[in-house]
């Protein structure tokens, strides 16, 4: 990562990561970020800066969360945002689509990281997954479908996990679809927890935040069609898995990440989703 610039605002160290574009940006954000630190206020939104429309999210680590990010930075260790924005990067150039980070940092008050953010260049008209799939009609929402299966099949074989793949944190993008050039539709955002696969947060965690949201929101042959062009795509990048074991796996991590988040999911037979897979759904 781009070496910080330091600017001393408001009672805090502001340090900002990501290069100088356009110029003075880091010191307009800066600003904004040492304001937000003081007033404690949580940061989402968009603002222009020389042309350039932009979107600066930031937030307090709270609790003991605080102290345990201020000794692990204080040991060189990125905050979240900072990683998000090594995450994005990660994935941009893997041509994954994903936004454009533009700068990330922290504000200390001392050794404390008080505060966290990240800057990224705004996108186009767009909405989460969660609720464009509702309105969508069947030919829309299996290219979709087809989509998030190709592009997560390909994260996995290259042996890295989203780990926060939850149906709003994959976009859909509501620009005119191109005549030519790229055709994809999806975007991912928040891979700040990627990395990676470790025992229980591996791709059986991915497909369990996926799950979470797409029972009870996706039809059983959707599902069964998402799975089986997973699986395919899985097979065809060298990096085939098995399906039984897989969805088993799955169906726990789907248990336990209710549990965490305190809602009710919805039924789910791991049993009967196979035997669909294996009938073949179109």
């Amino acid at each position: 990562m781009d070496a910080a610039a330091r600017f001393e605002l408001e009672g805090f160290v502001v340090r900002v990561r990501g290069g100088e574009k356009p110029a003075g940006l880091q010191r307009a954000l800066a600003e904004r970020i040492a304001l937000a630190a003081r007033e404690e206020r949580v940061l989402a939104e968009r603002f222009e800066f020389e042309g350039c429309a932009l979107w600066l999210k930031g937030d307090h680590l709270p609790g003991k969360a605080r102290w345990r990010h201020s000794l692990w930075s204080a040991a060189g260790r990125a905050t979240p945002r900072e990683r998000e924005f090594e995450r994005l990067n990660w994935l941009r150039r893997r041509l994954f689509r994903a936004p454009e980070p533009i700068a990330c940092g922290a504000a200390r008050a001392g050794v404390i990281v008080r505060y966290q953010f990240l800057c990224l260049a705004a996108l186009g008209p767009h909405e989460p997954l969660s609720s464009a799939w509702a309105r969508a009609g069947a030919l829309e929402r299996a290219a979709w479908s087809d989509e998030l299966a190709r592009e997560l099949a390909r994260l996995h074989a290259l042996h890295v996990v989203h780990r926060n793949l939850f149906l709003r944190n994959v976009l859909v993008d509501r620009t005119p679809t191109p005549a030519s050039g790229d055709p994809r539709r999806l975007i991912l955002i928040d891979p700040w927890r990627a990395g990676a696969p470790l025992p229980r947060r591996g791709v059986d965690y991915d497909l369990g935040a996926l799950l979470l949201d797409a029972v009870g929101l996706w039809s059983a042959d959707e599902l069964a069609r998402w799975f089986a062009r997973y699986f395919e795509q899985r097979r065809a990048q060298s990096a085939p898995t098995n399906a039984e074991q897989l969805l088993a796996r799955a169906a726990q991590r789907r248990i336990e990440l209710a549990r965490r988040a305190r809602v009710t999911a919805p039924e789910w037979n791991v049993a009967a989703a196979l035997a669909r897979l294996e009938r073949g759904v179109e």
